[in-house]
């Protein structure tokens, strides 16, 4: 980032009637310096001028660690008349930008933050509610032979729950089931079997939820809630 820092001469006074603590016979004279800062997005004065005491005939700096008692009284009367300093710090046109921007962000947060949050549409919550009777799913089913993995009989369709009691679910295949997908809505919806099969939850996500008898010869895999 870009700085400049200078020292400016704000006021001078001579101090010839003061004895030089270095070079006796040489007069003097009482500066006042400022510092001066300036960045891409503020310029500023230092808020006091600082006192250096110059020797006039060699024009160096005396050390304050040598002034005499009068050096310093001298520099205080006459610190009241030094001009103010123009302002301590003052904001470019680029620096009142990024104070914008900065206000508008966390302005931005605060909002966001205090807003009402946003419904989650009901097609990504169904399928994480709690089955119960008379609910209907769509999916698909597997069933296995006891210790084996490997479906011997699966198919697609709509599901119904019959009944939920602590968990233990009973859930009806419909008579129509399909051995290959098809879309829910060309899937018979109305004609169940009378008796169902007693599963659990295993997982349940927003987009799937999956079911397992007890001897897991049988899952459901549901994606869709009527």
């Amino acid at each position: 980032m870009f700085i400049s820092v200078r020292q400016l001469e704000e006021a001078a006074f001579a101090a010839d009637h003061l004895v030089n603590p270095v070079n006796g016979n040489n007069p003097m004279v009482l500066v006042y310096y400022r510092n001066y800062t300036a960045t891409a997005f503020f310029t500023g004065y230092t808020k006091k001028a600082g006192a250096v005491y110059l020797d006039s005939t060699t024009n160096k700096r005396i050390s304050k660690s040598k002034w005499t008692n009068e050096m310093k009284v001298f520099a205080l009367e006459k610190e009241k008349l030094v001009p103010a300093a123009p302002h301590t710090m003052k904001p470019t046109i680029f620096g009142y930008i990024m104070m914008l921007a900065v206000v508008g962000f966390f302005g931005y947060m605060a909002y966001d933050s205090l807003k009402p949050a946003k419904p989650i549409p009901a097609e990504y919550t169904a399928l994480l509610k709690e089955p119960k009777a008379g609910d209907m799913y769509y999916g698909r089913y597997e069933q296995m032979e006891p210790g084996e993995r490997v479906a011997r009989k699966a198919g697609f369709g709509w599901f119904k729950v019959l009944n939920n009691q602590n968990g233990n679910i009973v859930v009806a295949l419909n008579k129509h089931m399909s051995s290959n997908h098809k879309p829910s809505k060309d899937m018979d919806q109305v004609d169940f079997e009378e008796t169902g099969k007693l599963v659990k939850i295993q997982s349940q996500e927003s987009y799937e939820l999956k079911l397992r008898s007890e001897d897991k010869t049988l899952e459901f895999y549901f994606t869709e809630k009527k």
